[in-house]
């Protein structure tokens, strides 16, 4: 009989789920997606309530068709996106909107709380910066403005905690997405109770911690009937976005970078210790299997493409843009952009950044400026591997993954600016993979993550390779952009 694993990746924009046979054949992928929410200038914030209707749904298209029995899926994973706060009263109702990672609102009281030593504390513990959107800033905003709301607080869960707890009744995290709050003792991989004591945090709202591949529970006859899953199908932790990313590439142990590019962009590399950047301008975080990843994220991916298309190239679809930058020389004439339209995380740290397109002439059109997001976007992940390079992580094999894997010609980009070979999944949806992958070792189905990955993780047969003309043009560009932040910082 046939063995079946389910991956469900909860995204900023978009929740996909994906079914593998245990012989790494895909049987289908569905998604659907929903809406970030702003009720003011810089929140972000989500309904999960939304969003788990959305995961129902797309789980009960994609076996309906598929046409599989559901009693043959033997595990399911999770992947989310990650820093998000999400809360639960006693009764385990929702309190109110998830806030999420590209959240700014809590910018003024980090910005205080940079100059106290707390601030040093938790570089120190967590391994991390204080930053906007993350889990532990919006929890001290909401203590502060909406005290009624903190008082009601049982748990505080992540975002795919919310949905796991929705599949299976379970209310619990897991350390790569812990690791994610900047409350979390990264070294040791537990919470950092004492330094929410000393924020006036009650750690007793933080959710009890496991390992990605341990089992929570099994689907509850409540999510059955809204899913069309079996009842008593076991359901996994999972993890983080960015480390099932990893995972779904078959990056398990130190080697190889992955260069995602999805709503945001993320350069990131596994090590096996906690390996930190002194500056803290990278994340360290928990990995699978006792690992840590080091991560440079930015908060502008393809948001900042999504931005360019929705305001100015209105009816024109990616494959347009594609066409478009194939059109104009590496560069763009000149053309560079600095993409913080949300301000930025890694290297800056810095929510108030902007974005600046520089180097404007009468020479350019609209098809320069496709190109430059682009370019603008990979300048920011080799703004990462600098700092990689710096701490001695080798960086010879790039993976590229998300949206910004889909596109031949943005691939090349990628492979050109950062200078590296770039290789490609053959599944699309990589977190997904990853999900599946921890829900197979979980079950017992591979007797570890190397195992699953050998056998699911495949890639394409063709490598991109830089081109030397075009690096040397980049090499200056590079040169260029690295000075727009800090020439325009008092400006910001």
């Amino acid at each position: 009989m046939p063995q079946y694993l389910m991956g469900i990746d909860l995204g900023t924009s978009s929740v996909k789920v994906l079914l593998i046979d245990s012989s790494g054949i895909i049987l289908g992928v569905r998604a659907n997606s929903y809406e970030i929410q702003s009720r003011h200038p810089g929140w972000a914030e989500q309904d999960m309530d939304l969003l788990w209707e959305a995961t129902a749904s797309t789980i009960k298209e994609l076996l309906t068709g598929t046409g599989i029995d559901p009693i043959q899926i033997k595990g399911i994973g999770l992947s989310g996106q990650m820093h998000g706060l999400v809360l639960l009263n006693r009764e385990r109702q929702l309190i109110r909107p998830a806030i999420i990672w590209i959240d700014q609102r809590s910018a003024s009281y980090l910005e205080a709380m940079s100059r106290s030593e707390i601030y040093r504390q938790f570089q120190e513990i967590t391994l991390n910066t204080p930053g906007t959107g993350f889990y532990v800033s919006s929890l001290l905003w909401l203590k502060e403005q909406e005290p009624e709301n903190y008082r009601k607080i049982w748990k505080a869960l992540l975002p795919k905690d919310y949905i796991r707890y929705r599949l299976c009744g379970k209310i619990g995290t897991e350390e790569t997405d812990a690791s994610g709050t900047l409350i979390f003792d990264t070294s040791k991989r537990l919470w950092a109770r004492d330094l929410a004591e000393r924020v006036g945090i009650d750690s007793q709202i933080f959710p009890d911690c496991y390992t990605s591949c341990e089992t929570a529970g099994t689907v509850t006859l409540q999510c059955a009937r809204a899913t069309g899953l079996a009842p008593g199908t076991p359901v996994m932790f999972g993890g983080g976005d960015q480390p099932m990313q990893a995972v779904g590439n078959g990056i398990i142990s130190p080697g190889t970078v992955c260069a995602n590019i999805g709503t945001g962009s993320q350069l990131s590399c596994v090590v096996d210790r906690p390996l930190f950047d002194k500056a803290y301008r990278t994340n360290t975080f928990c990995h699978v299997q006792g690992m840590w990843t080091i991560m440079g994220a930015s908060l502008n991916g393809g948001i900042a493409l999504n931005w360019l298309r929705d305001n100015f190239f209105q009816g024109n679809g990616y494959a347009s843009l594609n066409r478009y930058i194939d059109d104009v020389p590496a560069g763009s004439d000149g053309l560079i952009f600095l993409p913080y339209l949300a301000g930025e995380r890694s290297p800056h740290m810095d929510s108030k950044a902007r974005a600046i397109f520089f180097g404007l002439t009468l020479r350019h059109n609209y098809k320069h400026f496709a190109r430059a997001v682009m370019e603008g976007i990979t300048f920011s992940l080799r703004e990462a591997m600098e700092i990689f390079l710096e701490l001695g992580i080798s960086c010879e094999k790039v993976v590229a993954s998300g949206g910004g894997a889909k596109s031949r010609s943005w691939l090349q980009i990628q492979a050109d600016i950062l200078g590296k070979e770039i290789y490609t999944s053959r599944c699309t949806q990589e977190a997904c993979l990853g999900a599946a992958i921890i829900a197979g070792v979980g079950a017992g189905i591979y007797s570890s993550l190397k195992e699953a990955c050998d056998q699911l993780v495949l890639f394409k047969d063709e490598i991109v390779y830089p081109q030397d003309k075009n690096c040397q043009v980049y090499e200056e560009q590079f040169r260029k952009y690295r000075q727009l932040y800090p020439c325009n910082r008092s400006l910001f």
